[in-house]
């Protein structure tokens, strides 16, 4: 799944190093408008960065 996918979904995302992310995915920011950092995504305030997503799920 793309990351601009999950944007406005219920979703878990699973970090590189283990950890995990449980909501409402929201703000999708480009890598194009986050320079010099790569795409991200928001959840419940915290900015997760693509290379560090090993998969991302959505909830129902």
């Amino acid at each position: 799944m793309k990351l601009y996918e999950a944007e406005g979904k219920k979703v878990r995302i699973t970090m590189l190093d283990g950890a995990v992310f449980e909501g409402m995915a929201y703000d999708y920011t480009s890598s194009l408008d986050n320079e010099p950092e790569p795409e991200s995504i928001t959840i419940d305030n915290i900015e997760l960065y693509a290379p560090e997503i090993e998969k991302i799920e959505i909830l129902d």
